[in-house]
């Protein structure tokens, strides 16, 4: 492990206004969609909190963000594959799919300058 990234802090900067915004509008492209968002859904609020999480140094200092580079093209294979098995394991398989997005997300995040505006 980098020494230097051991010591630095991870804190999410998301606001309550922030989060109720990201799902009224989910919400709203799930009805439109008859549910369908729902597969793309997890994939969206992962790389939301993800892109408003910051890195500190030990003197509370902005230091980074972290930024999730998933796009639509890059899931759309795996939402596809799921939705196969969650309708054939009667939604169960839903289950083991959020794993696989938290670590699918996980893998697409890299930690950038603070200074960077995006």
């Amino acid at each position: 492990m980098n020494p230097q990234f051991s010591t630095l802090q991870l804190k999410s900067e998301l606001t309550i206004t922030e989060i109720i915004g990201h799902g009224i509008i989910w919400i709203l492209l799930s009805i439109v969609t008859f549910g369908l968002a729902l597969f793309v859904f997890p994939y969206y609020m992962q790389k939301f909190i993800i892109s408003q999480t910051y890195a500190y140094d030990q003197q509370g200092n902005r230091v980074g963000r972290l930024v999730c580079t998933i796009d639509l093209a890059s899931i759309i294979g795996n939402i596809v594959l799921w939705a196969i098995i969650s309708v054939l394991t009667l939604g169960l398989g839903y289950l083991i799919f959020m794993y696989k997005i938290n670590a699918h997300c996980m893998s697409h995040t890299k930690l950038v300058d603070s200074n960077l505006v995006y």
